[in-house]
């Protein structure tokens, strides 16, 4: 029976907590986080377990086998690298960490304490969008890809809009398609960015677009904001045809429909084809019992730092293109 330890327990630390407390195989012992509040929270959902208010009193206890990182991602690396250096496996929430260089820390940290680092990157783990991305892979769409998804509504502020701690919505929410499309497309090579700031009150950008490029070809097309509202724009286009999110002029019955989430192809003549995943178990699920597969020695990690560390690469790439409206090369390794 795994150990688990939960360090940062606002929204995703806690909805972490939740999983692992129901997932087989491991036991929900502690939490920690120094806002009183939320260990209020914490320990009324979880009677009985431990709870601390500081990261380093919880990896310093000997009965903790592992534990799950949701503190705000400016503080990614040194909660993580305190762990790994305890020699605890570490899921780690996406994104990995604000930076290349932090990142390169972890990777490095990992290594050199022989020690399991697997990024949060629920995507992977999504039998949802597993499923359209396999229908890319396989070649039913042709070649090249273009991936577009444009979004804009009002973020969740406080340290998410802070420049240092969370990035804003071009690195924190969009971070799922740069490593999903890392995923399916192969290396990222530069990408074509322009911003806007709507919002004056914060420090980060609130809102961008940009053209992420892959050596294989495809491309990646990215519009994001957390000041404003707007249409959702979500679709895979191919020479061959297209995926677009939900059943189209498809009708499954009501049972197929409350148990599947859809997309659907259209190919060159218009034929629609319906792409179903299941809803249960959630991604969630999956990336929880793949972290302790990992752990037990039973598989390879699917998200390991040295993976996430190219999400970073492109939302920083992203960011420093932003204010002029420029091409940058995206870049994860170390300086020599």
């Amino acid at each position: 029976m795994i150990r688990i330890g939960s360090i940062g327990l606002g929204g995703m630390g806690l909805y972490q907590a939740r999983t692992f407390s129901q997932a087989e195989g491991c036991r929900l012992v502690a939490g920690a986080d120094p806002s009183p509040e939320m260990r209020e929270r914490f320990a009324k959902t979880f009677p009985g377990v431990q709870v601390y208010d500081s990261p380093e009193k919880l990896i310093a206890q000997p009965d903790i086998d592992a534990v799950v990182v949701a503190v705000p991602t400016g503080r990614h690396q040194r909660v993580a690298s305190a762990a790994l250096a305890a020699r605890k496996p570490v899921l780690l929430e996406k994104p990995m960490a604000r930076t290349v260089p932090q990142c390169l820390k972890l990777i490095e940290d990992a290594k050199k304490y022989d020690t399991l680092l697997m990024v949060a990157h629920c995507r992977r783990f999504d039998p949802h969008w597993k499923s359209w991305g396999e229908y890319v892979t396989s070649g039913r769409l042709g070649h090249p890809i273009l991936w577009r998804h444009a979004l804009a509504g009002f973020g969740p502020g406080s340290w998410f809009m802070d420049r240092e701690l969370g990035g804003g919505p071009l690195i924190d929410g969009a971070v799922h398609d740069y490593d999903f499309a890392n995923w399916i497309f192969g290396e990222p090579e530069s990408v074509v960015s322009s911003s806007i700031k709507m919002d004056p009150s914060v420090t980060a950008i609130d809102t961008g677009s940009a053209v992420v490029r892959y050596k294989n070809g495809s491309q990646l097309l990215v519009s994001w904001s957390w000041s404003a509202r707007g249409n959702h724009l979500h679709d895979v286009i191919g020479p061959a045809g297209f995926i677009q999110f939900g059943t189209g002029g498809l009708t499954p019955s009501a049972e197929e429909e409350a148990e599947n989430q859809y997309c659907y192809f259209t190919d060159r003549e218009g034929k629609q084809t319906l792409i179903g995943a299941k809803k249960q178990p959630d991604m969630y699920t999956h990336q929880a019992l793949h972290f302790l597969a990992c752990i037990r020695g039973e598989t390879t990690c699917l998200s390991p730092g040295t993976e996430a560390i190219k999400a970073i690469a492109v939302a920083e790439a992203i960011l420093k293109a932003g204010p002029k409206g420029r091409a940058v090369k995206v870049n994860w390794q170390p300086s020599v």
